[in-house]
């Protein structure tokens, strides 16, 4: 009994520890980079505009942040092996720091556009170093709820960035939010620089690899996991991207104002970003697959049912339910992405996990956009509807359960 209490303190210790720890280095860094991103989402297409472009490069600038991360999920696993967690945070900060503050001068597609890759791989950087370093310091059985709250802060920034945002370009101007961001990304530096942040364990948090590994021999050694995970994190992808396009496309095709579709959207959102803490509970009591099979199988019904929806109050609430369908994944792909993740080779395992989700997030717009043309949105909802109908049945059988069940395992659980 004696030895089940110390073992009882310690672990209440160690909760502690890793608390203290994410609140700064992960939780409220992460709201910021969010917040930040968040705010760009109302102006960005008048601000291209205003560099005097077409319609087809309003599109190509809006898409240059999505194309950056994606390009540069590979390098940054690379680089979070060979330089550690730390350096390549903040390296990422650095830079989205600068080229977001760069940005609110431009007055040329060209150099805009340069500059948002540049944000882009700055936020791959980012979200890699951080999704590593959770990997190598928090144990499975609280992995799920350390995950979830990291995707659930990321939820209530992009949550209140777009209304700030909104509000500084209407009262202030459209390039002072690219700088306010870049000021709050800079402030960030404050709560990421001191070392105390990182020596919360025993974890060593450096992860700097000794010896190069390319990454041929990752996939290689992997390729039995990455095949298996790929059928979530693709699968997933797919569903949550085309939810968040198809969405207000149908709202649009039922004639409702923008207003009214944004009304709609930010419900469903609200709905989205509150399920993050029963999610991480169930995630580490039940198990991964307990939130993302029902979260893929959840949110393609919720496709199957928006071409049914004609008025407002169906639209609205087909909406919410997709929003918490899509809540029930919050961080799940995460969570196994950290838990499959090789130790020694967290980072570039994560790069091509990361890489596997940002492309089939890419896809997603373009398959609709090319069966709505062939076809009629209608049509393209519910096929990707049943992508993500196959998708869960897919995870159910496939994907592995990664949480380990044995409750007196090793803090490190790989």
């Amino acid at each position: 009994m004696k030895q089940s209490g110390t073992n009882t303190n310690n672990a209440q210790n160690g909760d502690k520890i890793y608390t203290k720890s994410l609140i700064y280095s992960v939780y409220l860094s992460g709201f910021i980079i969010q917040l930040g991103l968040g705010m760009l989402v109302p102006i960005l297409p008048t601000f291209i505009s205003d560099l005097e472009v077409g319609i087809a490069l309003v599109g190509l600038g809006v898409s240059g942040i999505l194309i950056g991360n994606t390009i540069f999920d590979i390098p940054s696993g690379l680089l979070v092996g060979r330089y550690g967690h730390k350096k390549v945070m903040l390296s990422a900060t650095i830079v989205l720091a600068t080229t977001s503050i760069l940005t609110g001068f431009v007055n040329d597609f060209a150099l805009f556009f340069l500059l948002r890759i540049l944000s882009g791989c700055a936020v791959s950087m980012w979200h890699i170093s951080r999704m590593s370093y959770l990997s190598n310091l928090i144990p499975n059985q609280q992995r799920g709820k350390a995950l979830a709250t990291f995707g659930g802060v990321h939820r209530i920034g992009l949550f209140v960035g777009p209304i700030l945002g909104g509000l500084i370009g209407a009262h202030i101007s459209l390039g002072s939010v690219f700088i306010i961001q870049g000021i709050l990304t800079t402030l960030l530096l404050i709560l990421l620089i001191p070392e105390k942040w990182n020596q919360t364990s025993n974890v060593d948090f450096s992860q700097i690899n000794e010896k190069s590994i390319s990454m041929k021999t990752i996939l290689y050694e992997n390729r039995s996991t990455i095949a298996k995970g790929s059928v979530a994190i693709i699968s997933l992808g797919l569903v949550r991207q085309g939810r968040q396009l198809i969405l207000p496309l149908w709202g649009a095709h039922l004639g409702m104002s923008v207003d009214e579709i944004g009304y709609v959207i930010g419900a469903a959102s609200g709905v989205d970003m509150i399920m993050f803490l029963p999610v991480g509970y169930v995630l580490d009591k039940w198990g991964r697959k307990w939130m993302a099979v029902p979260s893929c199988m959840l949110v393609a019904i919720g496709l199957f049912l928006i071409p049914i929806s004609d008025n407002l109050w169906t639209f609205s609430a087909i909406a919410i339910f997709t929003g918490f369908a899509n809540g029930l994944g919050s961080g799940a792909m995460m969570t196994l992405g950290a838990d499959l993740a090789p130790p020694k080779y967290s980072g570039e395992f994560l790069g091509i996990w990361k890489l596997l989700g940002d492309t089939s997030s890419s896809a997603a717009p373009i398959l609709i956009g090319q069966i709505a043309g062939i076809f009629t949105l209608g049509f393209s909802s519910a096929f990707i509807g049943f992508i993500g109908v196959l998708g869960s049945l897919g995870i159910y059988i496939f994907v592995p359960e990664t949480l380990i069940k044995n409750k007196d395992s090793s803090v490190q659980s790989k």
